[in-house]
C-alpha cells in the first residue's frame, strides 16, 4: 500500500492512499461515500499507530473503492488524479527524523524541514550558491519503542519512504565551529523532501534489494541500492532505541555508501533533483 498527505486546506493535509489505477483515493472523503466504512482517518500518522488494524482499514476502503462506482467517487472529490494534484510530505510534520552515518553516530533534521514532492527549495546561505544533496531510502515507525527487541523493533517498522539530505557542503576538517555550521546548514525550509509516499511492509519487506536512479535535470548521475549493504533494520533500529525514543510518524534513515546510488551530489540553482524506484512515484525537488 502506498500512502500519501494530499495539500489542502487543513494544516496537517488530507490522508490518502496511491491505488494501483494511479488514482489518489482521499481518505477523508471516501467513507462518506462508501457504505462498507465509517472510519475517517486523521492523518496518515493516525493509519500508522493503528499498527495492521489501520492498515487492514485502508485496504478495505480501497477495495469498496475499487468495486464502487469510479465516476461518482470522481464526481464528489474522493478520487483525485495523481498528476497535478499537490502533496505534502507523507508525514507532514515528523516529530523525529534520524540520519544515521556509517559510524553509527546520528543526526537530527528539523521536523520544519520537510517538504513534499514538488517543492521548490531555495538557498539560505549567502554565501554559498550550491547545495549538496544525498538520497536515502528511510523506515517509517508505527508503534512507540524505547529499549526494544529487534522483534520489537521489526513490529514498529509500517513502512518506508524515499528523502533527501540537503545541506551545505561538508567542511574538510574544519575546527568544531565549522562543523556546528555545517550541521545547522541541514536545518532550513526545505532540507528534507520526503515521499511523495510511504510504501507498506506487505508491498516492500527487504529494502536492500530495491533499486534506485538518480538524475539531475533529467539525466542519470547515480543507479543501485539506497540501502547500506548488509542492513537489518529492525537490529539496527534495536540498538538505535537504547538512546532514542520513537513514536508513530518517526522517520531513521541510514546514510549509504559512497559507492551507491546515495552518493552525494552537488545542485546549482535551477537544477531539478530526483530520484526513482521501481514501483514507487519519483521524488522531485527544483533549485533555486
Amino acid at each position: 500500500m502506498k500512502l500519501l498527505t494530499i495539500d489542502s486546506r487543513e494544516v496537517t493535509g488530507r490522508p490518502g492512499v496511491l491505488l494501483a489505477s494511479g488514482e489518489i483515493l482521499d481518505l477523508a472523503t471516501a467513507p462518506s461515500t462508501l457504505s462498507e466504512s465509517q472510519w475517517i482517518p486523521h492523518s496518515i500518522v493516525s493509519v500508522l499507530a493503528a499498527g495492521r488494524d489501520g492498515v487492514e482499514r485502508v485496504a478495505r476502503l480501497v477495495a469498496a473503492a475499487e468495486r464502487s462506482d469510479v465516476s461518482e467517487l470522481r464526481h464528489v472529490g474522493a478520487l483525485l488524479p495523481y498528476h497535478g494534484t499537490a502533496l505534502l510530505a507523507p508525514v507532514r510534520r515528523p516529530g523525529l527524523v534520524l540520519i544515521v552515518d556509517a559510524d553509527g553516530s546520528g543526526l537530527i533534521k528539523s521536523p520544519n524541514a520537510a517538504v513534499g514532492n514538488g517543492a521548490v527549495v531555495r538557498r539560505p546561505f549567502a554565501d554559498v550558491d550550491t547545495l549538496v544533496a544525498a538520497p536515502m531510502l528511510a523506515v517509517v515507525i508505527g508503534r512507540p519503542i524505547f529499549a526494544a527487541t529487534k522483534a520489537e523493533s521489526a513490529e514498529a517498522i509500517a513502512g518506508y519512504t524515499l528523502l533527501m539530505d540537503l545541506s551545505r557542503a561538508q567542511p574538510d576538517g574544519g575546527d568544531d565551529a565549522a562543523w556546528r555550521r555545517y550541521i545547522d546548514g541541514k536545518q532550513f525550509p526545505g532540507a528534507c523532501p520526503i515521499g511523495p509516499v510511504i510504501v507498506t511492509g506487505d508491498e516492500l519487506d527487504e529494502p536492500s534489494h530495491l533499486p534506485a536512479s538518480v538524475s539531475i535535470n533529467d539525466v542519470e548521475v547515480g543507479a543501485g541500492p539506497l540501502w547500506p549493504n548488509d542492513h537489518d533494520a529492525a537490529r539496527l533500529l534495536a540498538s538505535l532505541s537504547r538512546r532514542y525514543a520513537f513514536r508513530p510518524g518517526d522517520l531513521v534513515a541510514w546514510a549509504p555508501s559512497h559507492e551507491s546510488a546515495g552518493e552525494s551530489r552537488t545542485l546549482h540553482p535551477g537544477d531539478r533533483f530526483s530520484v526513482a524506484c521501481p514501483g514507487l512515484p519519483v521524488l522531485e525537488v527544483t533549485i533555486a
